[in-house]
């Protein structure tokens, strides 16, 4: 949507074919996008709990599972000029 015009249905339907018949999986986006929103969930999950047992553990899983969810991350975020990195990780988050 260059044009910031809103895209009509037809045009969606169009695009969404053209797609499909180019041999993109999306499927697997789809997986890698669950996969990076369930990342971000253990992170923060590791965060609490590291806080209210105080055992440092549950920082060092936090630590490994962000570094994990950053590679993988990147694999979906190609331009990352400005904030753009971190819109999409709370935009993920969001929709967890």
């Amino acid at each position: 949507m260059k044009n910031n015009k809103p895209i009509n249905f037809e045009e969606l339907k169009k695009r969404v074919m053209e797609i499909k018949t180019s041999g993109v999986d999306l499927s697997t986006e789809e997986d890698l996008s669950i996969a990076v929103m369930n990342l971000l969930s253990l992170e923060e999950h590791f965060f609490f709990t590291g806080a209210k047992t105080e055992k440092s553990e549950y920082y060092d899983l936090l630590y490994e599972t962000r570094e994990i969810r950053k590679v993988l991350l990147a694999r979906m975020i190609q331009r990352t000029e400005g904030e753009s990195w971190c819109i999409s990780k709370h935009l993920l988050a969001t929709v967890m």
